[in-house]
């Protein structure tokens, strides 16, 4: 394994571990998720907000690439069929022992899903 795909494993490893442990998931639903080539379904599925599917997209990397990250968690997103999709980030300075202040980004549109609006598809009918 190169050395940056071990990077990224190590942290979707912490970021689930914070999640399950943080959450309480007993059962093992938030899971690590399998590559599936063009058809990646996100790093971290098995969270479910007011019973809605998320997928988290996992990145450690130095430079930020925040509309190319959005766009891939809003596609893995779509892969999956899940309602939301979101990235979680690296905050710098922040390592393992600090996994609850790492960053989560979403667009505007996912925060008003979240706060009760209705989801776009319906709201043009």
């Amino acid at each position: 394994m190169s050395r940056q795909k071990d990077k990224g494993t190590r942290y979707e490893t912490a970021v689930l571990d914070y999640l399950r442990a943080r959450i309480g998931d007993p059962e093992g639903m938030i899971h690590r998720e399998a590559l599936h080539g063009n058809a990646d379904e996100g790093d971290i599925k098995g969270l479910y907000i007011h019973t809605r599917s998320l997928i988290l997209e996992c990145k450690n990397k130095k430079r930020f690439a925040l509309a190319d990250w959005m766009d891939q968690a809003r596609q893995e997103a779509a892969n999956a069929g899940a309602d939301y999709g979101m990235v979680v980030f690296h905050r710098p300075g922040m390592g393992a022992t600090h996994m609850g202040d790492q960053y989560v980004l979403m667009d505007l549109d996912t925060l008003a899903r979240l706060a009760g609006a209705p989801d776009e598809e319906a709201s043009h009918e």
